[in-house]
């Protein structure tokens, strides 16, 4: 998601980057990303990171800062 920040990327999308080759069911992207969201603290503070469009997928929303170290 960070790769696509500020898109819609879709479930079916994110099942095959995250589990190639393997099928699993939608509940576990949803059981993954409820766990992703606790540890980002999702929600808390104002804080928005990730927001799902309902049947459609999810989208990266919060600004992110690239530094390159060791070049």
């Amino acid at each position: 998601m960070l790769e696509r920040r500020g898109e819609l990327v879709s479930k079916q999308d994110l099942m095959a980057r995250v589990w190639p080759n393997v099928h699993v069911g939608a509940a576990n992207l949803t059981v993954h990303m409820s766990a992703l969201r606790r540890a980002l603290r999702d929600g808390r503070d104002g804080n928005r990171f990730i927001v799902n469009i309902p049947g459609r997928g999810y989208c990266f929303v919060a600004s992110v800062d690239v530094s390159r170290h060791g070049n």
